[in-house]
């Protein structure tokens, strides 16, 4: 099944924007887990087992693994095959380097891993972006607007136009196997009406809900005028701040499911 269809079956069969981010910082975890890889591990598993029945998609923040060396990385792959067949898997790398070096990430997170889409820069261009969506049984989400303050100083500067809107306006120039998407932080909400409404089109992957302080009416206003999108949710559903695991996180994702909720053909 190519990538925008994969999308779409998931995104119909759960009935929610809602994606999960694997962000499992260590000195966080509950205390029945060790706070090392056995212990993350493990957690991982749990979260994986106790929420996927509510999210369309896992984001894996590759820092959190890549810290541990190989080991991390044996972990990320176990992991990525524990995930429901109905589940959109996100590698949350954000790569960009020249077209050679690309073609050899796309190996390693389209094959070795494998995902089924990775988060991209767009600082060297399109022949950063072209490797990993050559291929249509994969996806890509490109930076475009960022969910933290600091991000303004790149992505709002130009005089006649932003930089934001140049990203976007590159991502759509490629998007010829309609697998490509922005990632547009739920924080920056002037940024997310303006660019929903020049590309009315393009699927949005929306950080910032949760410990954030993005504006969920929003976020769910954008996705439902694409007909399609990623809501992401990290440690607001990982880490409740009340009851007891994995209840607790199960309940938390119940929530944002809801919250999240595709509207239904009337």
């Amino acid at each position: 099944m190519i990538y925008n269809d994969f999308f779409s079956h998931c995104l119909q069969r759960k009935k929610t924007f809602l994606c999960i981010g694997i962000d499992p910082d260590v000195d966080k975890l509950p205390e029945k887990f060790t706070c090392d890889l056995n212990g993350l591990a493990e957690f991982c598993r749990e979260i994986i087992q106790a929420t996927a029945e509510f999210t369309v998609a896992y984001k894996f923040n590759l820092a959190f693994f890549e810290r541990w060396g190989w080991r991390g990385w044996q972990v990320l792959e176990n992991l990525i095959t524990a995930v429901p067949a109905d589940v959109l898997t996100i590698a949350d790398a954000k790569r960009g380097d020249i077209g050679n070096s690309s073609r050899f990430y796309t190996q390693a997170f389209f094959k070795m891993l494998p995902f089924h889409a990775i988060t991209l820069s767009p600082y060297l261009g399109p022949d950063s972006i072209t490797p990993f969506i050559e291929d249509a049984d994969h996806g890509a989400f490109v930076l475009c607007v960022t969910s933290n303050f600091g991000g303004r100083i790149i992505q709002e500067h130009g005089d006649s136009q932003p930089v934001y809107l140049k990203v976007a306006e590159m991502v759509e120039s490629l998007n010829k196997n309609r697998n490509l998407g922005l990632v547009m932080g739920a924080t920056k909400p002037e940024q997310l009406t303006e660019v929903r409404q020049k590309f009315p089109t393009l699927p949005f992957l929306i950080p910032g809900i949760g410990a954030q302080g993005g504006e969920v009416e929003q976020a769910v206003a954008v996705c439902r005028s694409a007909g399609q999108g990623l809501i992401n949710v990290s440690r607001a559903i990982l880490f409740p701040t009340s009851g007891a695991f994995p209840a607790n996180v199960r309940e938390m994702a119940a929530y944002y499911q809801q919250q999240f909720k595709i509207q239904e053909e009337q």
